[in-house]
């Protein structure tokens, strides 16, 4: 044991792994996944064994001793330390930081939680499956069978929950684990009451706002089988299981199961690969699925099941076009939906007014001058926020008092644009007597105010809703019967190639909330392009007819799902070095011999050119050919390092990108 070198990760930004010693004197058997305590610098810190070698290539007076190995058995399991390693080559990771994104920090910091017993134990009572739900799941039991990813391809309303419940309890009946992933912090309320109430004590929830500790014990019980169910958003896809038997992700099409910074995972395609390596089965729900799982479903790779059958009603909702040229807005809001508002008031039932923008207004500017109120560390405009007369930055932490005289000539300030807070306004200007819930970011950052608002909403207290994509997703008003797109221009005509995509998908899924249990429901869409073809698809098709006609502009244009991509941003106070480092890598992959394989975008300013101070830059590689892609990826990490061309700015490698901001 004199001679074992243990190769250890540690939490730093450089891909290497780090050797040293066992612990003087200690005759511990070194096991992979285990925590340990090490030198580092002139620090002591946290380690995770990643293998156990006889050599090493450093001289032996360079190779330190570790402090201490924490663990008496490894933290880490057999398949999390598989998926670790599998996470580092393909995102092109360093493989210490993709330790401290799988593995909570209340571990990471050394210490160990106790943990007790919760199991399965069955509660509640199954609700009896209408016959259309009753055939998707006999369908999904029997395709679960089978190696491949189940696609639910479900229409809001079609009871895919209770679905999933029944799904859940054949899995839970064979001792097996379940996890069950949200896209949203602010679904996880609903499912974990409905989950407990059916299941009892046994399972735990891994969100943002779950503390430290508790991740950890919820981490913990898993492993070691002493939780039934693991239920949370993106980041609980890397909890370790003894038994997992079966992976829900809900929302399967929602662009928050991939993270942004730092580890760019996707929570949804790491599932599709841990399902595949431990043999579990594997439902992908949603009533938009992302033209991936569509595409994925057409070619075999996954098996699909139809559920096409609100459970409530038959009636779809009536869709109308509101032309603004016709009927103006004042303030965000036309004549034509005033009316529909006061009519459904009028009945007793619940308006939802949906607009992807947050706070007062999008624009500040001077009313003489045209001087525009612009973040002074980013490329971007301040948005006006009335409540607190802020004007803030959305990209950064940055925000000022308002001033109600222009800083170059003193003229009056105006606001451009609408966001929630300023249709919140305007509502409350028109029903004063009525009780109107803004539901965005803003308003749910903590967990008693996003149970408070959700509540108020669901209750049918609230008989106005206003709000951003939040509300779109996964809950029941059963009282809504108005559904409206305050400004469906703002995301039918976005920049990005998935902008048609988005919308769609924020359009069946709203209109989807409205309409439910005996009302008939109602779908207004204010807009100045009232002729627009995609627009009046929208109307015309199902979500599944739409991609249909859409997707043959991707495949004609060459964007995912036919092809796949790499994204490459760096960023620099100085814009002279962004553009050095951008063309030193596409000059790199020119002069490569896949170069014919693959396609270099840029490089180009990035669409934001400026964050927190920095400018930033982007680059594209596309390709066909994953392999070869990914090869390249990985050569050019390797280039990087040799020939030290990153060192004057901060870049990144985003695989399979969704965000290209």
């Amino acid at each position: 044991m004199k001679n074992t070198i243990l190769n250890i990760a540690v939490d730093t930004p450089v891909s290497q792994i780090f050797d040293y010693y066992l612990p003087k004197d200690s005759d511990q058997i070194p096991k992979i996944g285990q925590r340990v305590l090490v030198p580092f610098g002139r620090r002591e810190v946290i380690g995770f064994i990643h293998g156990v070698s006889d050599e090493s290539s450093l001289p032996k007076s360079k190779i330190k001793y570790c402090k201490s190995i924490i663990d008496e058995a490894p933290l880490i399991n057999k398949e999390a330390h598989g998926l670790i390693s599998w996470c580092k080559n393909y995102y092109h990771y360093p493989l210490g930081k993709t330790y401290a994104t799988a593995v909570p920090k209340y571990l990471r910091s050394g210490k160990t939680p106790a943990i007790e017993s919760m199991v399965f134990q069955k509660s509640g009572v199954e609700r009896k499956l209408t016959t259309h739900q009753k055939k998707a799941f006999d369908n999904c039991v029997e395709l679960l069978k089978k190696p491949s990813p189940v696609l639910l391809n479900g229409v809001t309303g079609s009871g895919k929950t209770e679905i999933y419940l029944q799904l859940m309890k054949k899995a839970l009946d064979k001792k097996q684990q379940v996890l069950f992933l949200v896209p949203e912090i602010g679904l996880t309320p609903q499912l974990f009451e409905a989950i407990s109430s059916r299941f009892g004590n046994c399972v735990g929830l891994i969100h943002s706002s779950t503390s430290e500790k508790l991740k950890a014990e919820a981490w913990l019980s898993a492993r070691e089988n002493k939780l039934s169910i693991i239920l949370g958003t993106r980041s609980s896809i890397f909890v370790p299981f003894r038994k997992l038997g079966l992976i829900v992700i809900d929302e399967e099409h929602d662009e928050s199961y991939k993270q942004q910074s730092g580890l760019m995972y996707s929570a949804r395609d790491l599932a599709v690969l841990r399902a595949k390596k431990l043999g579990c089965g594997l439902i992908l729900g949603s009533a938009t699925p992302s033209y991936e799982s569509l595409l994925n479903a057409e070619n075999g790779k996954y098996n699909e099941v139809r559920l096409d059958k609100r459970v409530f009603s038959n009636k779809p909702p009536e869709k109308r076009l509101v032309n603004l040229n016709i009927n103006p807005s004042s303030k965000g809001l036309s004549a034509p939906l005033l009316n529909a508002i006061s009519q459904t008031l009028e009945n007793g039932e619940q308006s939802l007014l949906f607009i992807n923008r947050r706070g007062y207004s999008p624009i500040s500017m001077c009313e003489e001058c045209g001087k525009i109120d612009e973040c002074p560390k980013c490329e971007s405009n301040l948005v006006f926020y009335r409540g607190s007369l802020k004007l803030k930055c959305h990209h950064c932490s940055h925000q000022e008092e308002v001033k109600e005289a222009c800083s170059v000539c003193e003229g009056k300030k105006i606001t451009i644009g609408h966001g929630t807070e300023k249709i919140e306004e305007e509502l409350e200007a028109k029903f004063p007597k009525e009780i109107i819930i803004r539901i965005d970011r803003d308003t749910t950052r903590s967990n008693k105010k996003r149970e408070e608002v959700f509540g108020h909403a669901k209750s049918g207290k609230a008989k106005i809703l206003v709000g951003t994509q939040m509300l779109t997703k996964g809950h029941d008003f059963p009282n809504l019967s108005l559904v409206a797109f305050v400004n469906v221009d703002q995301g039918l005509f976005g920049s990005g190639y998935r902008s048609s995509e988005r919308f769609a998908q924020q359009y069946y899924q709203a209109s989807g909330r409205c309409g439910r249990r005996d009302k008939k429901g109602l779908v207004l869409l204010q807009t100045h392009n009232p002729e627009n073809e995609s627009l009046k698809a929208l109307l015309d098709d199902s979500y599944i007819a739409f991609y249909q006609k859409n997707k043959v502009d991707r495949k004609r244009l060459g964007w995912p799902p036919y092809t796949y991509s790499i994204l490459i941003r760096a960023e620099s106070p100085n814009e002279r070095n962004v553009f050095i480092f951008l063309d030193a890598i596409a000059e790199f992959i020119e002069k490569s011999q896949d170069q014919k394989l693959i396609k270099v975008l840029g490089p180009i300013q990035s669409p934001i050119g400026r964050i927190r101070g920095k400018k930033r830059g982007q680059l594209m590689l596309k390709s066909k050919n994953r392999k070869k892609l990914h090869e390249m990826g990985g050569r050019l990490l390797s280039f990087v390092d040799t020939k030290r061309v990153g060192t004057k700015v901060k870049w990144s490698i985003d695989v399979d990108p969704t965000d290209h901001s």
